[in-house]
């Protein structure tokens, strides 16, 4: 998830940075969170820090931003195969939940934990965006319309499921989460179409 910088100590540094943030937001909100407790857990100094962050809401905002254009980039692939869809699961549905399973620490941290609800509202505006305008031409947006009702199904279903599976430590492998998602989506659009 972390973009390529030239200088292999900047990534080791921001790493460690990304490490310890998420490993302080496992037990206290962000805003109780100092520059000089995020460097002690890391074991920097402050002017390292600050090299890279201005402070903690900075080096959250990168993170966010990084996982968001990576959760953009799979849900771009599966706008082209739901809910119409060779394998089961598809591909696509199988990288969403591996890039998750990838970056759980971060994702629990900041999708169920102590995470940022602006960050989750992001989130779901992206899934609105991206997935449901996507399939939009297949529900009526009028008043009385069902593509509303599609987008809050599709949504807080989708993003209930993967809270659930964060929060229990994922049990279940990416791959059957992947075919379970899928199910749910294609039944529940099958039924409203």
């Amino acid at each position: 998830m972390e973009p390529m910088c030239p200088d292999r100590r900047v990534r080791k540094t921001r790493q460690r940075l990304r490490q310890g943030l998420v490993k302080l937001m496992r037990a206290k909100n962000i805003q109780d969170i100092t520059v000089t407790e995020l460097c002690a857990e890391c074991d920097i100094n402050r002017s390292t820090f600050y090299l890279h962050y201005s402070d903690v809401y900075e080096l959250l905002k990168a993170i966010e931003a990084e996982l968001l254009e990576v959760f953009a980039q799979h849900l771009d692939e599966l706008i082209t195969i739901l809910p119409a869809k060779e394998a089961h699961p598809s591909p696509e549905m199988c990288g969403m939940f591996e890039m998750l399973a990838e970056n759980a620490d971060i994702c629990r941290v900041l999708l169920c934990d102590n995470g940022d609800m602006a960050f989750l509202q992001q989130v779901k505006e992206l899934v609105r965006r991206r997935v449901l305008d996507g399939w939009g031409a297949m529900f009526s947006r009028g008043e009385n319309g069902t593509y509303d009702y599609v987008n809050a199904f599709a949504v807080s279903g989708c993003i209930g499921m993967i809270q659930c599976w964060l929060e229990k430590n994922m049990p279940i492998a990416p791959k059957e989460m992947a075919a379970m998602a899928e199910t749910m989506l294609s039944g529940g659009i099958a039924a409203l179409q």
